[in-house]
């Protein structure tokens, strides 16, 4: 993922994709800010992405997991991406990230 590629040059500690919020788990996690960064897709957001896809069942999940990012003292922070791949896009994304971590 280009997002965290990009943390992995700042930041000490960057995981991701690693379940830590009972069972659940972040596209990555800044364990020194107490973040997990969810970078959700349109599929979040938009009915009948693919054959099988349920936006009330993804969106139940979401609610789930913001939960349990919370009970274990992590700030969820979801990047909303309509579009597809775009590097530009993931810089922004990424620019706006270091902005809200020195507002922290």
């Amino acid at each position: 993922m280009l997002l965290a590629d990009k943390c992995t040059e700042i930041f000490e500690e960057v995981l991701t994709n690693i379940d830590m919020f009972n069972g659940w788990d972040a596209d990555i996690v800044l364990p020194k800010y107490k973040l997990a960064i969810m970078w959700n897709g349109v599929w979040h957001y938009k009915d009948n992405i693919r054959k099988g896809h349920s936006l009330r069942q993804v969106q139940n999940r979401d609610k789930i997991k913001l939960k349990e990012i919370r009970a274990a003292g992590y700030e969820p922070y979801v990047i909303k991406d309509m579009g597809a791949h775009n590097p530009v896009f993931v810089e922004e994304e990424f620019v706006k990230l270091k902005k809200y971590l020195e507002t922290r």
